[in-house]
């Protein structure tokens, strides 16, 4: 819900006065809105009502427009639109976008899409979808403007001036060629702006960089690079290093994204989910819910079986049963915690696999210190209880054991899953929740034996 020329522009408003025919009153106040903001409402009328907002959109602000609306939006207005209209919007969205909307299609409603754009936008489309999935050439635009290192300033103004096609975003930053057409270097529009434009060379200028991507390079390389040099573009080259098209930062803003939220669906146990939670099917949601849930049910069994083992020590000492919560839960919490940081640590390339011994010594430290703390906690706890001295020191004993455990599991299991070519945020949280609940319960009833033995308690 936005504001407009001081009328709050809603989904319902905007409903009514379509309803209403005020179409003039609407078009007025489109044009004060941000495109982000009329996609976020449009999203929300129904597909007819969205189809007439449209038409009221200025011609150049609807590829815009329509780029920032969800891609189930999307889906729906390519099929509803007029030809002419949706061969308009296609035609002129950028590749980057348009190959997103393409993926998210069937192949064969992609196909027939791919015959509304004109001979030049087809090729560019097809180029972009030939590469491999999940790859930097998807997500690369071929809107660009190149310099030759042999110009002078001047003449690159001059050829700026009139590259109307390229959108203005695009110009902040050119690109620098040799006589082959070989990437050499960059240069900011600023930078020319400031120079003699006469006699300044584009190669006396130039910033040298040999930053650039493939574009079969996995997309997770292009969050890396932007992560690192904080650019804004990044040229993509072919094997003899020619600029092909520019990856930006705003769509690798998008994949990180992207993988982040992947990441914490998966740690928490299930399926990444490849649409919003509300586009989910609920047969989609179980299927990607049930069966890690049925995983970790099943492999509950094992601390089922634990417990029987050491049936005969707890009808014996049964009031230790009230203390096995708050063991395990001090084990899982520590694992959890340990295992979220390292997961994200590899995900973002802070360590790699050669950096577990650092990160062992520095977790068995950080376990050691976690595990004393919770045990101080519990000794206040046990005073004001008034337990006896073996049974806290029986509990302190395990929390210490159990904490350590757990943030040893929790942080090596990442690596050890990362080595075997497994994604660690899919499997580690199982792993870890399981192998805490059995250890600490075998620690914890094992140390009790001993203690009890030691003191004579029966």
């Amino acid at each position: 819900m936005t504001q407009a020329n001081g009328v709050l522009l809603s989904p319902a408003y905007v409903a009514d006065m379509l309803g209403s025919r005020e179409f003039k009153k609407l078009r007025a106040l489109f044009k004060e809105k941000e495109d982000a903001d009329l996609a976020d409402i449009f999203s929300q009328l129904n597909i007819a009502e969205c189809v007439l907002s449209l038409r009221l959109i200025a011609r150049d602000r609807r590829p815009s427009l329509f780029s920032d609306m969800e891609f189930e939006r999307q889906k729906e207005l390519v099929e509803e639109l007029p030809d002419v209209m949706s061969s308009s919007l296609l035609n002129e969205m950028e590749p980057d976008e348009r190959t997103k909307l393409f993926e998210s299609l069937p192949q064969d409603i992609c196909d027939v899409l791919l015959l509304k754009l004109n001979p030049e936008e087809r090729e560019i489309a097809n180029q972009l979808l030939s590469y491999p999935e999940d790859s930097v050439g998807r997500l690369m635009t071929s809107d660009f403007l190149t310099l030759n290192e042999r110009m002078d300033v001047l003449s690159a103004l001059k050829s700026i001036h009139w590259s109307r096609a390229l959108p203005e975003e695009f110009l902040h930053y050119l690109f620098v060629t040799d006589e082959d057409g070989k990437l050499i270097g960059e240069a900011s529009l600023a930078s020319l702006v400031v120079c003699d434009p006469s006699s300044t060379l584009i190669r006396e200028m130039m910033k040298k960089s040999h930053v650039s991507l493939s574009p079969y390079d996995p997309q997770q390389r292009a969050v890396e690079l932007f992560r690192k040099y904080d650019h804004l573009y990044i040229p993509v080259v072919d094997d003899e290093n020619k600029i092909i098209g520019i990856v930006t930062a705003d769509d690798v803003f998008e994949v990180a994204e992207e993988e982040a939220t992947e990441d914490i669906q998966q740690f928490g146990g299930h399926g990444a989910l490849e649409d919003s939670y509300f586009q989910t099917p609920l047969l989609t949601m179980l299927k990607k819910r049930a069966g890690a849930l049925g995983i970790l049910f099943v492999s509950g069994f094992l601390t089922s079986e634990a417990l029987r083992i050491y049936h005969d020590t707890l009808a014996q000492w049964s009031f230790l049963t009230f203390f096995i919560p708050l063991i395990i839960a001090s084990g899982g919490n520590s694992g959890t915690q340990a295992a979220s940081l390292i997961i994200r640590g590899l995900a973002i390339n802070e360590f790699s696999l050669r950096d577990s011994g650092k990160v062992l010594s520095k977790e068995i430290v950080m376990g050691i210190i976690l595990g004393l703390i919770l045990a101080c906690l519990w000794c206040v706890r046990a005073y004001f209880m008034d337990l006896s001295g073996p049974l806290t020191l029986i509990v302190s004993i395990s929390i210490i054991t159990i904490v350590l455990f757990g943030v040893i599991a929790g942080s090596m299991l990442p690596f050890f899953f990362s080595a075997v070519k497994l994604d660690p945020a899919v499997v580690s949280s199982p792993f870890i929740s399981t192998l805490v609940d059995v250890t600490g319960i075998l620690i914890f009833l094992n140390i009790a034996i001993w203690i009890f033995k030691y003191f004579g308690v029966t």
